[in-house]
Order: C-alpha cells, then structure tokens, then sequence
C-alpha cells in the first residue's frame, strides 16, 4: 500500500468516528428533550395512570415521524385516550407479549426514562441540600 492510500484510509476512519460521535450525541439530546417535554406533562397525569401515560407518550413518538397535529387531536380525544392507556395498562403487565417494533422500542425508552427520571430527582435534591 503506498501513501495516498493509507491517508485515505484514514481520513475515511476518523470521519466514520466523528460522524457517529455526533450522530450519538445529536440522539442524546434530543432523547433529553423528549424526556423533559415528557417530564413536564405527567405532571397533569394521575400517579395510578403515569405510567400508562408515558407508554402512550413514548409509542405516539416513536410511532409518528412528522405528523404532530393529528397525534395532538388524537391525544384530545377522550375516548381514544381511554382506549389507549387501556391497552397500555395491558402492555405493562405482560410486555413479552409485544410484537410491535414501535412498541418495543417505546418499552426500552419507558425504561430509559425511569433511569433519567431517578437521576434529575437526586439531582435536585441534592441541589436543594446544598442551597439550604
């Protein structure tokens, strides 16, 4: 191998490596405001059916790329909601039943949540120690 080649290797190498280094990142953070946006509307969510709630949440995102009005007109809709946390409230109790690649993928973000969700608590306690 002479010279121009090994170069392009590896250039080649570090662009793959930046590029998934800013892929990784640029997920992270949009995965963290999900996870705020999330954070702040259970807050209007009965404890009996958060976790129901942020199943919905997480499926309708993960489900919808770029239709945000009809998911917000779905989410209005009473009985489309009732509906909803029904079969999610059946989800949770069994979710090895699941065959839905969508739904999967909103089981691993539910469980990914609980971690952040426990994390930004102790944060703020801790934060609110050393202020007192």
């Amino acid at each position: 191998m002479d010279t121009t080649t090994m170069v392009i290797i590896g250039v080649t190498i570090a662009l793959l490596i930046g590029g998934a280094y800013f892929f990784v990142r640029y997920r992270k953070t949009k995965l963290e405001e999900l996870f705020i946006q999330v954070y702040e509307t259970s807050k209007q969510v009965p404890k009996q059916k958060k976790n129901s709630f942020l199943l919905l949440m997480f499926k309708e995102a993960m489900s919808a790329k770029k239709k945000s009005d009809n998911i917000m007109t779905k989410l209005n809709n009473k009985k489309y909601l009732e509906a909803q946390m029904v079969k999610m409230t059946h989800i949770l109790k069994d979710p090895s039943k699941v065959k839905d690649k969508n739904m999967k993928k909103a089981l691993h973000v539910l469980k990914d949540y609980h971690v952040w969700e426990k994390e930004k608590k102790t944060l703020n306690k801790a934060s609110k120690q050393k202020a007192s």
